[in-house]
């Protein structure tokens, strides 16, 4: 049988609204498309790492963009440069801004954040994320901290693994792949736990089915997942 080459048609997920499954943070999803749409905010999201926050702020950016201008930056990374012109958007612009627990003992930051809620007013269309509530922030100035907590804030939670395995079935099917019940529980129980790393994971089975001609299979993910690891299916590594 020939073995057809992969075309490079399945781009990395790039997260949107569609490819997110919300499981237990179905507020945080809602609260996330409705400031999308248009509705004022700000709306703070926090919670652990791994649990969807900085896809739902690219979901929100990506759906924003369509509707006029937007940014996206992270408070741990972004140069002095990002911010420059920022406040100079339109008001009815949508700003996201992630790893918010960088704000601590960071006065510039403070700084920074203060005047773009003001650029913003009245409509402070800003979505925020960190891994704190911002109650927990050590944040200096009252003035910031009173319009961080001006809009909604919602905690989220990483997936159960009963979501998780949900939430990969759906990943598939927006693939056309079939991932039945068996397979997803087999990827969960000998696959990264890590649900980023699982739909990467997924991914790549994107890409070796299309050049293998394969179904997922647990046969098939067992050879796969054995390869990976350097061993040889069926070998527990011990």
């Amino acid at each position: 049988m020939t073995r057809q080459l992969p075309l490079d048609l399945s781009v990395r997920d790039r997260p949107s609204f569609e490819n997110f499954w919300a499981g237990e943070n179905g507020t945080a999803f809602e609260a996330a498309r409705s400031l999308a749409a248009g509705h004022v905010g700000p709306l703070y999201l926090f919670g652990p790492e791994a649990c969807g926050k900085t896809h739902l702020l690219v979901a929100v950016a990506r759906a924003a963009q369509g509707r006029g201008p937007c940014a996206f930056l992270s408070l741990a990374s972004a140069p002095p440069a990002a911010w420059e012109g920022l406040v100079d958007l339109p008001q009815e612009s949508v700003v996201c801004v992630d790893d918010m627990d960088a704000l601590a003992d960071h006065a510039d930051g403070e700084r920074r954040l203060f005047v773009l809620f003001e650029a913003l007013a009245p409509r402070r269309r800003i979505v925020l994320a960190g891994r704190s509530n911002p109650a927990g922030l050590a944040v200096s100035r009252d003035d910031l901290r009173t319009r961080l907590a001006s809009g909604p804030i919602v905690a989220m939670q990483r997936l159960s693994d009963e979501a998780k395995a949900q939430a990969l079935r759906h990943r598939a099917s927006l693939r056309g792949l079939s991932l039945n019940d068996a397979a997803s529980a087999y990827l969960l129980a000998h696959g990264p736990r890590d649900p980023r790393a699982l739909f990467l994971l997924l991914e790549d089975l994107d890409r070796e089915t299309l050049a293998d001609g394969r179904r997922l299979t647990i046969p098939y993910l067992r050879a796969m997942l054995a390869r990976d690891s350097g061993l040889e299916p069926g070998d527990s590594g011990s």
